[in-house]
């Protein structure tokens, strides 16, 4: 990557960041063909406690993870990544990287004790990406549908 880049990662504050994240987010949500309807979903989970960090590289958004902080009795206070995502147009840039390692500083700020993230199973290229950053597996997740 050029040394002359500027990257910047905040959270969402409002409309406008959230539009702006659509077409990255797109990419790891396929099935949100509607911008309306992502932001008005984005909105209700930000209600409910979602966050969506954007990863700008030089003013454009290059990268979105969405995280909620929890705590439980298992596992005490963590943080769980729902949206991991960069632009396939900018991926090899290391951007990954970084807003991993953004994600575990805001979890370790937040007085998190691990980070969590559920990845599909179809996801090789994630997985592999995910145990360089020293994540375990520590659980399967059961689902029964419902509808």
């Amino acid at each position: 990557m050029d040394q002359q880049q500027n990257i910047e990662i905040v959270v969402a504050r409002d409309d406008a960041d959230i539009a702006a994240s659509y077409a990255v987010m797109k990419e790891l949500r396929t099935h949100m063909t509607d911008p309306e309807v992502y932001r008005a979903q984005i909105r209700r989970q930000m209600d409910d406690g979602y966050n969506l960090a954007l990863l700008r590289l030089d003013g454009e958004i290059a990268g979105c993870g969405g995280f909620r902080v929890h705590e439980t009795l298992s596992r005490g206070r963590y943080m769980y990544v729902e949206d991991l995502v960069t632009s396939s147009a900018k991926r090899s840039y290391g951007l990954g990287d970084k807003l991993f390692d953004w994600l575990a500083g805001e979890a370790r700020e937040r007085g998190c004790a691990q980070m969590e993230i559920i990845s599909g199973i179809q996801r090789g290229e994630a997985h592999r990406f995910y145990h360089r950053k020293r994540m375990t597996i520590k659980s399967f997740q059961l689902v029964l549908p419902l509808a």
